[in-house]
Order: structure tokens, then sequence, then C-alpha cells
């Protein structure tokens, strides 16, 4: 049996820990055993529990705890590979694997700030250095953040597309009639959606703004996710009288919630993928993407438009006029089933860097 670590601060509902979580899921039981090294309890940690994963916690308060912790931890527990995603203590772990010689000491990138000028970019030589000196390997879920995190060795990464269960995230018209019945919306009501965390970075202020604007047309949009912002956002709705806008909060039926959309508003500032719209597009839903989004998050099946966030009247324009009917839902869906970002595909590269 082949032990792989997989470290994360903490199991939540996050894009990256969706993005490991589809990996172990896929992965082959039999060859291979997955724990997670984590510095505090999640709400996630049960359905990585599911498949067969062991959480170990330890703690982080300070560097030099940390190490000696990691040192302790790694003299007695044998990996063929530590696979760090993306945090800032991740160095101290690659580093404290590179010493008790794991074959395979992973630093994977899983986002790019381009919202930063790229004038201050190479600020980080200095600040990034770290996250790619111990590293045996280094990935990214796009070449943008590669280049990101990996100043000086970006060149040798290698590009991970973010894989997902397409088998999950298939457009079913039953389940669309039964979620819009929970929504309490008609049949001709256009319903998008938009799903995140409530951050700064995720922009769901923005999709207030556009609601605003199309208060008198037959649209609603639903947001689902936590997070800092989403009180605020909540007030928001209720002090401007935003009535066709829905907080969901956290939901654990995505895909179906998906079905019952007509159209995906992604407004981010940055992502490093942005695997929310890839889902979206395996759902056969149109994406309204902000221009700053990485191009891998195209399928390139015809349903991904990317909008400059200033030019309003087109967000606008398309809000109102994009839509695709149940019968070409199924088609585009259909198309996804078959693309590089089919988790089955993805499994089989990371796999293959494991054992290399």
């Amino acid at each position: 049996m082949v032990k792989i670590l997989h470290v994360y601060p903490q199991l939540m509902c996050g894009g990256t820990e969706t993005v490991f979580y589809s990996l172990i899921k896929a992965s082959d039981k039999t060859k291979y055993q997955y724990d997670i090294l984590v510095q505090r309890s999640g709400q996630q940690e049960y359905i990585f529990q599911k498949q067969g994963c062991r959480i170990i916690t330890i703690p982080y308060k300070n560097s030099k705890q940390y190490h000696k912790a990691l040192a302790a931890f790694f003299s007695k527990n044998k990996y063929q590979a530590v696979h760090c995603h993306m945090f800032p203590e991740m160095a101290i772990v690659l580093e404290e694997a590179r010493k008790a010689r794991i074959p395979h000491c992973i630093s994977h990138s899983h986002n790019a700030r381009i919202d930063i000028p790229r004038i201050l970019w190479p600020l980080r030589y200095f600040k990034h250095h770290k996250y790619e000196k111990f590293a045996t390997d280094l990935l990214g879920c796009s070449e943008i953040a590669l280049k990101w995190l990996f100043p000086c060795r970006w060149k040798e990464g290698i590009v991970i597309y973010n894989g997902i269960d397409l088998d999950a995230f298939q457009f079913d018209a039953d389940v669309r009639k039964q979620y819009r019945e929970k929504l309490k919306v008609q049949d001709d009501t256009k319903v998008v959606i938009n799903v995140g965390r409530c951050t700064d970075q995720k922009n769901q202020n923005f999709i207030l703004d556009r609601a605003k604007t199309l208060i008198n047309e037959n649209i609603l949009f639903v947001i689902i996710g936590e997070g800092p912002l989403m009180e605020g956002l909540q007030t928001r709705i209720e002090e401007e009288n935003i009535t066709n806008v829905r907080m969901l909060g956290k939901q654990f039926d995505v895909p179906q919630w998906l079905c019952a959309a007509d159209l995906f508003m992604f407004p981010s500032i940055y992502e490093g993928l942005g695997i929310v719209a890839i889902e979206a597009q395996a759902n056969g839903l149109p994406v309204l993407s902000t221009d700053s989004i990485p191009l891998e998050a195209d399928m390139h099946i015809g349903l991904f438009h990317r909008i400059p966030l200033e030019n309003v009247e087109k967000w606008k324009t398309l809000l109102c006029d994009t839509s695709l009917n149940a019968e070409r839902r199924m088609k585009k869906s259909a198309e996804a089933y078959h693309s590089k970002y089919n988790i089955k595909n993805v499994v089989k590269e990371v796999e293959h860097i494991y054992m290399k």
C-alpha cells in the first residue's frame, strides 16, 4: 500500500479541499492510503474519513515548534509523497519532508493574485521562493498559478487541471423541477446562480449591483456560500430592498442547485482556476465570468463568456439574453463529460507523479 500525505490547515468547504477530496475519492484505494495533516479541526473532516483517510492534527504555534513537531512526525511516518496545498506554513512542511527523505515533496498552487498590479509581482521572488525551495515537484491549477507561487522554477511546474466528478454534475431535468419548486419560481423565471465564499475576492457585491439594475426583470439571483461578508451582504439586501436576490448560505447539494439555475455568474476579482465555473459548465450552464479568470477555466464547449467588470452594459445584456433550453443543456453537459477536467483522467496523472 502506497502512503500519501495531503497537507492543508483545515478541512472546510473551500475549493482547495474539494480538489484533493475529488482526487482521493477517485483514486484506487487498493493501492493508495491517504492521510491528511491539518493544524485544526474542520467541518468537512467526516467526508474524508468516509474515504478511509486518517486525519492527523499538528497545531501551528510558531515556526520552531512546528519544525520540531513535523520532524518527530516524519521520523515515525514514512510516505511516498507529501502533497502540500498552498498555505503559509507549507514551506516548513516541505523542508521537514525533504529532510526525512520523502521521495516526492509536492508544492501545489491553487491561486494567483492577478488583482495585484504586475509591477509588484517581482516582490514574490522574496515572498514565495520558500514555497519552491524544498519542493521536488511543482503543480498548479493553471499556468498563471504556477507563475504566481513559483517565481524561479515555474517552468518546471506541471498544470494539473482541477478535476471534478462529472457524473455528479450531469444536468438532470427532474432535479431541476424539484429544486425550482424549492425556490418557488415560475417556469419562465430566469435563475442566475453564484457559488462561493462570501469574500471580497468572490465579489458578490457586484452581483447585488447588477441585481438592482434588473429589479423589474423576471430574474432571480441566488448566492450559495458562507464567509465573512455574508452578514453584510444580507444587510445590504434588506436595507436597499434588493428583493430579487436570495442568500442560501452553505449548501451540500450544489450540483442539484446548478440544475435549477439558468445561468452561472462568476464575478471574482481573481482565481487560480475557478473550479465552480468548471462544475457549472459540466452541468450545461452558461457562465458569465470576469476577464481576469484564467483561460483554463473555459472548457471550450461554447458556454464561457469573459466580460470586463467595468463593462456593466455587457453584463446587463448577457444576463438578460443568455439562456439554453433543457435539450441543449443535456448536450453541453454530455460534451463536458469527455473533457480533460474529468477526475478519472486527472487522478491518473497525479498518481503517475507520485510514483515516478
